[in-house]
């Protein structure tokens, strides 16, 4: 039996309509989708307390850790719609698994962790004139800041920055160039502070994290 040219027409009229209004949805659940708000983590996984260094070192380099925390915080705005969380408690490093979890805990698609933190003095230079009393050593320092950041994506990627931030600190006499002692972080902490804001600040004009 031959099916009228008309009810064809018809029929394949529905099917495109059909299909075309398939391919809006689509559309529509992919634009809803990429407007979903885009949050992000700031955690820390460095365990200051477990350096082998004297009390008081563990202590200002754990506060290192929580100062560089709300400097990022305060730093990188978040994408746009997006909320950017501090985690308050140390993640201690155990696997990417964790910080994954983290992050599907709290819809975020971007979390920037602090693996390591060393802020020290570093001598550069040790210039050496002649006196009344023979020959006079002067050592430079540096005060210099070397932190450790991984940037997680919700895709499951992740990379590792290094960023070194250096400045000149002070110049001391010294007796030995080789035995020279640089000043002592924990008594500069000011110095330490502001060199590990520097530190982050230069990671986050690097990296731009959600781009």
């Amino acid at each position: 039996m031959k099916v009228p040219g008309i009810l064809l027409i018809a029929f394949f009229m529905m099917l495109n309509s059909f299909a075309k209004a398939k391919e809006d949805m689509g559309v529509h659940y992919q634009q809803e989708k990429d407007s979903l708000p885009v949050n992000m983590l700031i955690i820390n996984s460095f365990d200051a307390m477990s350096m082998k260094a004297r009390k008081n070192k563990k202590e200002l380099f754990r506060d290192l850790a929580d100062s560089l925390k709300q400097v990022l915080s305060l730093s990188t705005p978040p994408p746009e719609g997006g909320t950017l969380i501090v985690i308050p408690e140390l993640i201690r490093n155990s696997g990417d698994s964790a910080f994954f979890l983290l992050m599907t805990r709290n819809n975020a698609s971007i979390a920037i962790v602090i693996k390591n933190i060393d802020a020290f003095f570093n001598q550069t230079d040790v210039e050496v004139t002649r006196g009344q009393g023979g020959k006079e050593r002067t050592a430079s320092y540096d005060i210099c800041a070397i932190i450790t950041y991984r940037l997680y994506k919700n895709n499951g990627n992740f990379n590792d920055s290094e960023i070194s931030t250096c400045e000149f600190f002070t110049k001391r006499s010294v007796m030995s160039g080789l035995l020279a002692a640089g000043p002592d972080i924990v008594g500069k902490k000011e110095t330490a502070f502001k060199i590990v804001r520097k530190n982050a600040l230069h990671y986050i004009a690097k990296e731009t994290p959600w781009r």
